[in-house]
C-alpha cells in the first residue's frame, strides 16, 4: 500500500489518482525507479511518488549528451534528489546520429536501452495525456496500424522490467497546477521549441489548431487511443488462438483470411522481440511464406534487422543473426566452459549417462567444425553412420548444422551435441558421467525451446 500525505488542496485529485494507480499496479514493498529528466513532468512525478512511497523511490537520469546544457540538467537532478534524500543514478549514453531512423528515434532507443541496463525492475515514466495524443498523431502520420494507434499503455513489460506511466490520464494543465501548488522548479529543454522535430511540430502547430476547433481534442484523442488499445488486445488474443491452432500444422495457415494471416505474422514477430516491418514489407513476407507453404517448398527464408525467418518441415523458425563464430579447431580443457558459435559449451556431471567419466579422465580432447564425411557409431552393434544422415534424422535445422561443435579424441569423433556419443565412450549404467551441454535454441516457438539448463560443471582435468 502507498502512504497517504497531506498535500495542498489543489493537488488532491491528482495525488489520489496516482496513489490508486500505484496501489493497483505496484507490488507492496518493491522499490520504484523514476525516469527523471529534470523537466516539469518528471519533477512532478518524482515529487508525487516520494510522498506516496517514502523510502522506496530511486531516480534515474539518462544523459544523451545532445545539448550543451546536459551537464547542468544532470547537476539539477542530482541536487533535487540530494535535497529529498533519495538515491540518484546517472546513465550516459551515445546517440547514433547517422542511424537513419532520425535523431528523436535514436535518442529514444538509447534511452530505453539505458533503462533496461539499469537493473531496475519497476520504472515509472512521466508521460501524460498530451504525450499520449502526440504519440497517436505521430504514429497515424507514419501510417501505423491498430498497435501504433493504441499509442502508449499505462503498464507494459520491457524485458525483465515493468514500465509504468502513472500520469498517462493526467492533463498538462493538472501537472502545471500541481507544480505551482508545490512551488516546484525544473529545467527547460531548449530543444522542445525546435519544430524540426516531428513531435514539437505536432505540439506547437497541429494540436493548438485542433484545440481551437475542438476544445476537448486532447481528451477525446486520448480516449480514442484507449479504444485502439482494446482492439489491439483483441487482435493479439485472436492471433494467440490462431498460433496455438497452427502449431505443428502450418499449412492450415492457408485456410485463414488474409487479415488473420497478417495479424498472426505480426504476432509471431512481436513475440520474438523483433520490430514488425512496414505494411509493404510485411505483405511481401506473407506472400512468399504462403507461396512456400502452398508449394510444400521448405526453401523460404526472409531477412530482418534482428535475424531471419525460415520455413522448414512445416514449421516457422525465427533465428537471430549469429554471433561471430568461434569455430576454429582447437584443444578443449573440459574443466572450463568454452564459447562455440556464440554459445556456451560445457560438460555437466551426471550419473549413468553422457560421456564415461572414467574413460574421459586425463585424455586430451579437441573441438572441430564440420568438414563433411564424418561418421559416428551410436550403438555397440550398429554401423558407423554418416553425421549428415544423423543430423537430418534428428531434425537439426540446416542452418544450425555447420555450427555444431564436434568433440574428438585424437582423430576419432566421440560426440556431437544434439546427436549423441560414440558407443565406446558412453557412460555405463550406475557410473559417473558428463553430459554435453550446448545452447542449441534456434528461436523456434512451435517446436519448443531446446535450450539445456546451465549448471556449473565439474569436469575431470584434461591434459
Amino acid at each position: 500500500m502507498v502512504a497517504s500525505g497531506n498535500p495542498p488542496d489543489p493537488v488532491l485529485p491528482l495525488v489520489a489518482r496516482v496513489a490508486a494507480f500505484l496501489d493497483a499496479a505496484l507490488p507492496d514493498g518493491v522499490p520504484l525507479w523514476v525516469g527523471f529528466s529534470g523537466g516539469r513532468d518528471s519533477v512532478v512525478l518524482l515529487d508525487l511518488v516520494i510522498s506516496l512511497l517514502p523510502g522506496r523511490v530511486c531516480a534515474l537520469h539518462v544523459q544523451h549528451g545532445l545539448s550543451p546544457n546536459a551537464d547542468a540538467w544532470a547537476d539539477f537532478c542530482a541536487a533535487f534528489c540530494r535535497a529529498r534524500e533519495i538515491s540518484f543514478a546517472l546513465e550516459k549514453v551515445k546517440v547514433a546520429r547517422d542511424s537513419g531512423e532520425g535523431l528523436e528515434a535514436a535518442a529514444r532507443r538509447a534511452r530505453y536501452q539505458a533503462f533496461l541496463e539499469s537493473g531496475a525492475d519497476w520504472l515509472a515514466l512521466a508521460h501524460h495525456q498530451r504525450d499520449q495524443v502526440e504519440t497517436l498523431l505521430f504514429n497515424l502520420c507514419r501510417g501505423a496500424g491498430v498497435a501504433g494507434a493504441a499509442a502508449m499503455p499505462e503498464a507494459r513489460r520491457m524485458g525483465a522490467m515493468t514500465l509504468l506511466r502513472p500520469l498517462l490520464k493526467t492533463s498538462a494543465a493538472d501537472l502545471a497546477a500541481y507544480a505551482r501548488a508545490r512551488a516546484l522548479s525544473w529545467m527547460e529543454d531548449e530543444s522542445n521549441a525546435d519544430e524540426r522535430h516531428a513531435r514539437n511540430f505536432l505540439r506547437h502547430r497541429v494540436l493548438p489548431g485542433l484545440a481551437a476547433r475542438f476544445p476537448a481534442v486532447e481528451t477525446t484523442l486520448a480516449r480514442a487511443a484507449g479504444h485502439f488499445g482494446e482492439a489491439q488486445t483483441l487482435l493479439r488474443e485472436r492471433a494467440d488462438e490462431d498460433d496455438r491452432a497452427l502449431a505443428g500444422n502450418l499449412p492450415s495457415l492457408l485456410s485463414l483470411s488474409l487479415p488473420r494471416q497478417a495479424n498472426w505474422l505480426r504476432y509471431r514477430l512481436h513475440r520474438q522481440g523483433w520490430r514488425v516491418p512496414d505494411a509493404v514489407t510485411l505483405d511481401e513476407v506473407l506472400r512468399q511464406l504462403v507461396r512456400a507453404i502452398s508449394q510444400a517448398d521448405s526453401r523460404f527464408e526472409f531477412g530482418f534487422a534482428e535475424g531471419r525467418l525460415h520455413l522448414w518441415q512445416g514449421r516457422l523458425y525465427a533465428t537471430p543473426h549469429p554471433a561471430p563464430p568461434e569455430m576454429a579447431a582447437r584443444p578443449w580443457d573440459t574443466r572450463t566452459p568454452c564459447l562455440w558459435s556464440g554459445r556456451s559449451l560445457r560438460l555437466e556431471p551426471c550419473h549413468g549417462a553422457g560421456l564415461d567419466a572414467a574413460l574421459l579422465a586425463g585424455k586430451p580432447l579437441t573441438l572441430r567444425p564440420r568438414q563433411g564425411g564424418e561418421k559416428l557409431q551410436l550403438h555397440p552393434r550398429g554401423p558407423r553412420r554418416t553425421l549428415k544422415n544423423l543430423l537430418r534424422e534428428a531434425g537439426i535445422p540446416p542452418w544450425e548444422r555447420p555450427c555444431l561443435p564436434l568433440l574428438y579424441h585424437e582423430e576419432t569423433l566421440i560426440a556431437c551435441p544434439g546427436i549423441g556419443i560414440a558407443a565406446n565412450w558412453q557412460c555405463p549404467p550406475d557410473q559417473p558421467g558428463f553430459r554435453i551441454a550446448w545452447d542449441q535454441a534456434s528461436g523456434d516457438q512451435e517446436a519448443g525451446d531446446r535450450r539445456q539448463e546451465t549448471k556449473t560443471p565439474s569436469p575431470p582435468p584434461s591434459s
